[in-house]
């Protein structure tokens, strides 16, 4: 069995939820769980950029780093990585064929086949089990209590920003959806969390007192000041019990000033438990951390922005963002949704200082897109010029049609659609204007 096909052809297990699979899978791999330190990072928005913030600082410090996120842009390989390089095809499927019967065994009972998102934990886990990693970075999906990441005993529990997503699973209050994650305190653990409503912070702090946990509050226990943004990244500098450092990150946004010193709020309580780590590591971990399609430069004259905000909190960071890192003349917005999202209230919240939108669906995607026309409809009176597209590929040729050299176009609202914008247009090397954002030549966006 081709390991790409399987996957992909895997069902949602939202409606089965339960961790009985995860821990039938890791015992049918001798429990690679318990050969690493795990860090587990879960929350709303923001996990993926801190797990990237803790795992370049880790690097910096010498250590051996597995690296498990979703979803992946372009490959399934992106979503398990060691030191920054992805799984190669061959592992994988070594590692597969060696998962296969369980995965067979599992779908004849009660139970059933396991879901994708757990067969991806279940190959990363035995990967990082295989490659000896010092420390693994998972990064939870949209749950907590049932999500695949609950498994083992983190020497962390992360918490990056909690908000509205994904409420027709996890509950349609905030207060609902921070009990579902806070599950995942370890009993005697360390949590860090990052800056929250007051009430998810009454729910965290319950269940870690609860559990016997410590807690780390990013935003009582870290100070920041000098924030400096820049169209190359932020620098700012950061204390902590007097202990000043200064610092500077590429990932664009203010929003990544917290999820970097909640990476260092991380790894900070790693030394504490024996890390060898110092301010030089810290420092050239945080300024090398990448994060492809997120505020993303691809292309330029017109600049070219990819973002992966797909809830309404990811949408107020992105609206608030960009004009602070750029200025434009007109900026063009192509955008998809995907489930059961507040499509008005995102709408509401990005249309205003947009001037030409239009509306897609990606062609691929594991959750139903709203139809281009229905959002063109809930964006009725927002936005001057609208317009749908059955592809990005023909988005971006209507957005680029009416785009200046110095507009700005933007896509965003899926990370599927993200995805499939990121292979195109880096692949398209005669699209006039294009390059690689890994090159020293690409031009940066002209600061607010």
């Amino acid at each position: 069995m081709e390991v790409h096909r399987y996957v992909a052809n895997l069902g949602s297990t939202l409606n089965r939820p339960g961790l009985e699979r995860i821990h039938a899978m890791l015992e049918h791999l001798d429990h690679p769980e318990c050969d690493f330190e795990i860090i587990h990072v879960v929350g709303t928005n923001g996990k993926g950029s801190t797990a990237q913030f803790i795992a370049s600082i880790l690097q910096a410090a010498k250590k051996q780093v597995g690296l498990f996120t979703s979803p992946h842009l372009t490959k399934f390989n992106e979503r398990i990585q060691v030191d920054g390089i992805p799984i190669s095809d061959e592992v994988l499927d070594d590692i597969f064929q060696e998962l296969y019967p369980c995965l067979e065994g599992l779908a004849g009972t009660a139970y059933g086949q396991p879901g994708m998102f757990e067969v991806a934990t279940a190959l990363a886990l035995k990967y990082f089990s295989v490659a000896g990693v010092d420390y693994a970075i998972l990064e939870a999906g949209l749950g907590g209590r049932y999500d695949a990441t609950h498994i083992g005993n983190p020497a962390i529990t992360v918490f990056t920003h909690i908000d509205l997503d994904h409420t027709e699973i996890l509950g349609d209050t905030v207060d609902l959806i921070a009990e579902e994650k806070a599950d995942v305190i370890y009993s005697g653990g360390i949590v860090v969390t990052a800056p929250q409503a007051a009430s998810v912070k009454r729910v965290i702090n319950r269940v870690a007192r609860e559990r016997g946990a410590r807690v780390i509050d990013v935003e009582t226990e870290y100070r920041v000041e000098g924030a400096l943004p820049q169209s190359s990244g932020t620098s700012f500098s950061v204390s902590s019990r007097d202990h000043w450092r200064h610092l500077q990150i590429g990932l664009l946004g203010l929003f990544q000033i917290t999820n970097a010193v909640t990476a260092l709020a991380a790894v900070d309580a790693l030394a504490e438990k024996g890390l060898t780590l110092t301010d030089a590591q810290v420092v050239r971990g945080l300024a090398a951390a990448n994060w492809p399609g997120r505020l993303e430069k691809v292309g330029q004259e017109p600049l070219v922005l990819l973002d992966g905000a797909h809830n309404l909190d990811g949408c107020r960071q992105l609206a608030a963002t960009l004009p602070v890192y750029f200025t434009w003349d007109r900026l063009h917005l192509i955008m998809s949704i995907v489930g059961e999202k507040p499509a008005q209230a995102m709408l509401q919240v990005l249309l205003p200082q947009v001037d030409h939108v239009v509306f897609t669906v990606p062609q691929t995607s594991r959750t139903q897109p709203m139809e281009p026309a229905a959002l063109l409809q809930l964006a009725e009176g927002m936005v001057e010029e609208m317009d749908t597209a059955p592809s990005f590929d023909v988005a971006f040729e209507k957005a680029r049609q009416g785009a200046h050299s110095r507009d700005l176009i933007c896509i965003c609202g899926s990370l599927y659609l993200v995805g499939e914008a990121r292979k195109q247009l880096l692949a398209a090397e005669n699209l006039q204007g294009l390059c690689s954002p890994t090159q020293k030549t690409l031009r940066q966006g002209r600061m607010a």
